[in-house]
């Protein structure tokens, strides 16, 4: 039995819609002018997003506390990734 709120789903859920503007930043630079490094950073970053989210609920019941954690340094990496795309 699930005895969490129904907003920690919610949020946990709504981390991943940022990733919906993934695809899009990898075709806005269509002569593909990323350096390696910048290029390997955007193409790992999703299965990193996927992963956080996958531990921030698989540990949402037990320790919200690192639920928290991870949700919040996903956002900050959100924050670094639009960033990059940008410079």
């Amino acid at each position: 039995m699930d005895h969490n709120p129904r907003w920690k789903k919610l949020i946990i859920l709504l981390s991943l819609i940022p990733l919906l503007w993934w695809p899009v930043s990898l075709l806005h630079d269509s002569a593909f002018m990323f350096n390696g490094m910048k290029r390997l950073l955007m193409f790992l970053f999703p299965f990193y997003a996927l992963g956080s989210v996958a531990l921030a609920w698989y540990c949402r019941n037990e320790r919200s506390e690192v639920m928290w954690i991870l949700l919040i340094l996903l956002w900050f990496s959100y924050a670094a990734i639009f960033t990059l795309a940008a410079i």
